[in-house]
């Protein structure tokens, strides 16, 4: 029972771990402003991603059959095994396990909110060009410049 769980609970841990490591790089990516990598972070942050929600199904079959094992209900939590089990692998494990998934979140967080502030700076930058692109100097009658707006619209290539 416990060996093939603590082996579950070790590999989704190395995913997190992985995960935390990937956030970290695209931290330092939004840092530099360096789009390319952004986008190559983003990838492989699907992927892995992917990776986790597959070896997730395969967790909660682990600790459903544990529970079983211990005498708990299916739908026991793994805390709920880590309380129960004799096994020091699977409270110390659950408890890494919680930690890194707690500063993934975390990171996550920052992360989002990283990027919701650089498309802000940059609507608005844009928005700026766009009004000063939209005000020609114009010499007028009396001798002094003149405002006087013109149509013109910024587009975003990649839209």
């Amino acid at each position: 029972m416990d060996k093939p769980l603590t082996e579950i609970i070790s590999i989704q841990l190395k995913l997190f771990e992985e995960l935390l490591s990937l956030l970290g790089r695209e931290t330092r990516e939004f840092g530099a402003m360096n789009q390319d990598a952004m986008a190559e972070v983003n990838l492989l942050r699907v992927e892995l991603t992917e990776r986790i929600e597959a070896h997730t199904g395969l967790l909660r079959q682990a600790i459903s059959e544990a529970a079983c094992e211990l005498g708990l209900a299916p739908d026991a939590t793994l805390g709920d095994i880590a309380a129960k089990t004799t096994q020091k692998a699977i409270p110390r494990l659950y408890r890494e396990l919680n930690a890194t998934a707690r500063r993934v979140q975390e990171r996550a967080v920052m992360n989002r909110e990283i990027a919701e502030r650089f498309v802000a700076t940059a609507a608005s930058t844009m928005s700026f060009l766009t009004r000063l692109i939209n005000q020609s100097s114009v010499y007028g009658i009396s001798g002094g410049y003149g405002q006087r707006s013109v149509g013109s619209v910024m587009i975003n290539r990649k839209a």
